[in-house]
Formats: structure tokens, C-alpha cells, sequence
């Protein structure tokens, strides 16, 4: 997989219109019968560029990701204090944040393209919580798929209660309100 990692803005701006070309083309048909012919003259880019950027349309879709899970990290202050993934205040913020991308989610999520959704969860967890926090891996999986099956759920459900109800809602559940910690599990 071939995917370019720099954000400036023009390069970022380019890749983004590739992604919501796709998932233009997405609203349309089957993913399988997309082209690349396509997704340049919607996104109004040459095949050579396109080229330089990815090796296929999937590769495409993972890119775009990442620079959405990218602004995120910034803007929800992870890059500077990994600890704050789990507070009551950046759940709410992270509902928030990826319903400005809600298309996106439900689009690849509709089309059967849950696996690019849960391996950058999950790839985003490893490489930027786990190094930081005593957790074991398995608890960051189960947060992070929560969080983000909790995500789609809401969006498809038309958001009908608030971010903090939700926000709420998985905190309580990750954060034990009642003081105790679960028992160990032997294994």
C-alpha cells in the first residue's frame, strides 16, 4: 500500500477531493465497479497524480482516513497528552469531531468497507495510546471498537440523543462509576 504521509494543505486538499470522489461514486454504485477514470475527472485531477499518491481506490480510502483520524488527533489534543482519550469531555469531542466526517463513516460503512474504519481505530490506538498508557491491547480494542461502533450507531439512529448523553453513556461504561474495578479474569 502506497500512501503519501505529508498534510500540507494543498496535497491534503488534492487527497480529500480524491476520497469524496469515491464516496460520491460510492452513492452510486458498488465499490468493486468504481474506476479510476472516474474518481480523477469528479475530483478534477490527472491520472498521473492519482498515481502519485495511491496504488489503487482503496489505498485512496485509508489515505483519506488518516488525514481525518490526523486533524483529530490535533485538534482533540492527543498529540501533546495521549491520556485524554478516555475523559468524559474528549468522548464528546470525538462524536463531534467525526460527525463533521458522518458521510464518509456511513458511506464505507454501508458498502461493506467496515475493515478500513476498524484497522485505523485500531492501528491509531497501538501506535498512539497503548505506547503511552499501561493498558493491555485488548482494552484499547474494545474501546476503541465501542467507541466507534457507538459512533455509527448514533449517525445511522439520526443522532437523536445529544453527544454528551452518548458521550456519557460510554464513559460510564469504561470508567466505572460505582469506584470498583472488575474483577481479574483467570485465565
Amino acid at each position: 500500500m502506497k500512501i503519501r504521509t505529508d498534510l500540507n494543505s494543498r496535497t491534503a486538499a488534492t487527497r480529500m477531493a480524491i476520497g469524496n470522489a469515491i464516496l460520491d461514486e460510492l452513492e452510486k454504485k458498488e465499490f468493486a465497479r468504481i474506476k479510476v477514470t472516474d474518481v480523477i475527472r469528479i475530483a478534477g485531477v490527472s491520472r498521473m497524480t492519482f498515481y502519485r499518491y495511491y496504488e489503487n481506490l482503496y489505498d485512496a480510502l485509508c489515505d483519506c482516513l488518516d488525514i481525518i483520524v490526523t486533524g483529530y488527533m490535533i485538534e482533540g489534543g492527543e498529540v501533546n497528552d495521549p491520556g485524554v482519550y478516555m475523559r468524559l469531555e474528549h468522548i464528546e469531542f470525538s462524536l463531534n469531531y467525526f460527525d463533521r466526517y458522518s458521510r464518509f463513516f456511513l458511506v464505507l460503512n454501508r458498502h461493506g468497507l467496515y475493515t478500513i474504519l476498524i484497522d485505523a481505530v485500531n492501528e491509531y490506538m497501538m501506535k498512539n495510546i497503548m505506547p503511552q498508557k499501561k493498558l493491555h491491547m485488548y482494552e484499547l480494542y474494545a474501546y476503541a471498537g465501542g467507541l466507534l461502533n457507538s459512533f455509527l450507531k448514533w449517525e445511522e439512529g439520526g443522532r437523536r440523543e445529544s453527544a454528551h448523553s452518548v458521550a456519557m453513556m460510554i464513559y460510564r461504561l469504561y470508567n466505572h462509576p460505582d469506584g470498583e474495578e472488575p474483577a481479574e479474569i483467570e485465565e
